[in-house]
């Protein structure tokens, strides 16, 4: 209202050949008025005062610098399991305050799991938010069953998709995907402990034993099993692959910022991901991927040798051996070694 009233208050000028947008052609008044709303909504300038010829010519270069900005929207979702594309997917389709009661229904939700298993009922019960987006599970063509993989094609590696729902889904955008540390993710898939989805681990799980649990995960892939669990364990950099694999990727460990500054630079001015809106693993919170010993991490070496390759590449991150945490993600780092900081939203690491 307040831009409206802005727009609609330029002044007639004395000795009257300039005219103001309220006293001028009707059309144009119209036209001017909402992209002064538009304008005020998207951050650019709105001038107090200007001439029919002026106003015009500011009203276009701002529709024009709009119309640019909603263009650079060019972003589609490659969602690789467990690296929080189901945040990213939620954010990106729901409505804020439809978001809110979500996640306090679902509390932690995990990185997938049982918090998704009544999408259908969902996506009927809440209509898309304005300017949202269908990406990776949220996108109807995309619940159906890879050929190749055994997985949802949500799930399954770009290169493995029948060539007509590759086009249509991906288009002439820009692929990105969450990329994420491989012992942390690991770790991670132990702390979701959910069947189906990155697996169940029974009484290793109820122990929190975590070594014992991925070096259990490296023998079964080692062993063949490849695609389990709903394609949770494939290394990161089989979704990099072409065609259509990810080209802009997005540095997890430092999430959700790397994420919302993306976003931010592509455009997409309604989406942003807030710390509550974070749906994360829940369980086992003192473990971490420094209980990992030398003979797990020589086996994660050997499996994931191609992201570790990735990951110091693209974000600088080359040591190998280093243990991590997401620390800008609640539960995601053990209170042995960090503390969380409410103010900044982040761990911070003990002092020795």
């Amino acid at each position: 209202l307040k831009a409206q009233m802005i727009c609609f208050d330029y002044r007639k000028r004395t000795h009257g050949r300039s005219m103001s947008i309220h006293h001028g052609n009707r059309l144009l008044r119209k036209l001017s008025a909402a992209l002064c709303v538009l304008s005020a909504r998207a951050g650019f300038p709105v001038e107090e005062e200007c001439t029919a010829s002026s106003c015009s010519s500011h009203l276009l270069q701002t529709g024009l610098a709009l119309a640019t900005k909603r263009a650079s929207r060019d972003l589609v979702l490659m969602h690789i399991p467990y690296n929080f594309g189901h945040t990213l997917e939620y954010v990106a389709y729901f409505p804020t305050a439809v978001l809110d009661e979500l996640v306090d229904e679902m509390g932690s939700g995990g990185s997938g799991g049982e918090a998704f298993s009544d999408l259908g009922e969902l996506v009927e019960a809440y209509p898309m938010k304005p300017g949202g987006e269908l990406w990776g599970h949220m996108n109807p063509e995309l619940q159906v069953v890879s050929n190749q993989t055994g997985c949802p094609m949500y799930y399954t590696p770009p290169k493995y998709w029948p060539s007509d729902l590759a086009k249509r889904y991906f288009g002439n955008k820009q692929v990105f995907g969450l990329f994420r540390n491989p012992y942390e993710r690991l770790v991670s898939l132990f702390r979701g402990n959910f069947e189906g989805y990155g697996g169940g681990y029974g009484k290793l799980h109820d122990n929190c034993d975590v070594n014992a649990a991925v070096k259990l995960m490296m023998k079964r892939y080692l062993a063949g099993d490849k695609y389990s669990n709903g394609c949770t364990f494939l290394p990161q950099t089989e979704y990099i692959d072409m065609p259509h694999g990810v080209t802009l990727p997005i540095d997890l460990q430092a999430f959700p910022n790397s994420m919302n500054a993306v976003l931010a630079q592509h455009g997409y001015d309604n989406l942003h991901i807030r710390t509550k809106d974070i749906m994360h693993v829940g369980s086992c919170d003192n473990v971490w991927a420094g209980d990992l010993d030398n003979e797990t991490r020589a086996m994660v070496k050997q499996v994931y040798k191609r992201d570790f390759e990735f990951l110091c590449k693209t974000f600088g991150y080359c040591d190998q051996d280093k243990p991590v945490c997401l620390q800008g993600v609640p539960h995601m780092c053990p209170e042995k070694e960090f503390t969380w900081n409410e103010t900044q939203q982040r761990y911070q690491q003990r002092s020795a």
